[in-house]
């Protein structure tokens, strides 16, 4: 369960698994066909805690472990109580608000502590539970909200396919390729369509996809006669090492502003257009910028990270999936920059 769980916490889904039924019981994946795919409620909370609480945590959600660890701090409450320790009581109280009907419907029950309770022990309170940390993990398990899913799309073959209002797409930059999801975009050896070996290397990650066609509207932009938007290092003396990157926006009126930091002008972008990031986090795509560099994908030049001009050409002469197939995307790309030209 564990392994499964941390598998879609990577990859956003996975096959048929009918140890993790509970969790679409509880909206934290759903089925679709035959693949378990993780929901808006899973993102939301994937946000809010590390990837060791929040692993731990969905385990402690598993219903036969829940019941038992209720009972536990139940069973210490009352000795507290009949200890008049107010403040230990006014403490346990605090913490377990969306449990305590769950509590009181089975605080009288006979519940076995079995061999397949004990097994999560170990995985996630490091040894048997006491009191405190159980709190602790009720805490944190309290923190996640009910939130209604959106449908997801199945994934297509070119950005305009994959980059669509709904997708769920890793915040990962360093995940390995595997084979191709069916409905949330992470790294796959791209083999939907015939392209140059760079363009496959490009689609084969999102991020990298993402940021082609970003270099490529401010291209665009310049090709129109004004500049749009500019990538510039934070560290101009030292250009080519890896740092955190700006964004500038060229208002309506030509003044130059800074946005802010590039990964997070990625995040809104996506939270803007309904596109769920998982972990719910900024992506760190100015690593990404850096690896493209190497590449030789983006370049340097005149105080900013452009499109390398080998790699421009070989899009916009003879590839037809990002030069072609991405015009919808990049459209909304645009349209949000010039929300941003308009209001700054």
């Amino acid at each position: 369960m564990v392994k499964s769980l941390n598998f879609l916490y990577d990859y956003g889904e996975i096959k048929n698994n009918i140890d993790l039924q509970y969790l679409i019981d509880q909206n934290f994946i759903r089925l679709i066909e035959d693949r378990m795919v993780i929901t808006k409620k899973w993102i939301k909370f994937s946000g809010k805690v590390n990837r060791e609480d929040f692993i731990s945590s969905l385990l402690c959600f598993y219903p036969p472990l829940l019941h038992k660890l209720l009972q536990k701090v139940y069973a210490e409450a009352c000795i507290i109580g009949r200890r008049g320790d107010s403040k230990a009581l006014y403490e346990f109280i605090d913490s377990i608000p969306e449990f305590v009907e769950t509590i009181l419907k089975i605080k009288d029950e006979t519940i076995d502590e079995t061999g397949e309770v004990k097994g999560f022990y170990q995985a996630i309170f490091n040894g048997y539970p006491q009191y405190p940390s159980i709190l602790n993990k009720l805490k944190t398990m309290q923190l996640v909200e009910n939130i209604e899913d959106v449908d997801s799309d199945y994934m297509g073959k070119n950005p305009n396919e994959i980059w669509t209002k709904g997708r769920k797409v890793t915040s990962s930059i360093t995940l390995a390729k595997l084979d191709k999801n069916k409905y949330t975009f992470t790294p796959y050896e791209y083999r939907d369509f015939s392209v140059e070996e760079p363009v496959r290397e490009v689609l084969s990650y999102p991020w990298k996809t993402f940021l082609t066609l970003l270099t490529m509207v401010a291209l665009e932009y310049q090709t129109a006669g004004f500049e749009g938007l500019a990538i510039r290092p934070t560290d101009h003396n030292n250009y080519y090492a890896v740092q955190a990157l700006d964004l500038y926006i060229f208002n309506t009126k030509g003044r130059e502003v800074r946005v802010g930091m590039l990964n997070d002008f990625v995040y809104e972008f996506c939270l803007e257009n309904d596109i769920y990031l998982f972990p719910d986090k900024a992506p760190e795509v100015d690593k990404v910028i850096f690896d493209m560099m190497d590449e030789q994908k983006i370049d340097f030049k005149d105080g900013e990270y452009v499109l390398n001009e080998k790699f421009k050409d070989l899009i916009y002469s003879k590839d037809i999936i990002i030069k072609n197939r991405s015009r919808k995307f990049k459209n909304i790309l645009k349209d949000y920059i010039e929300k941003l030209r308009n209001t700054l």
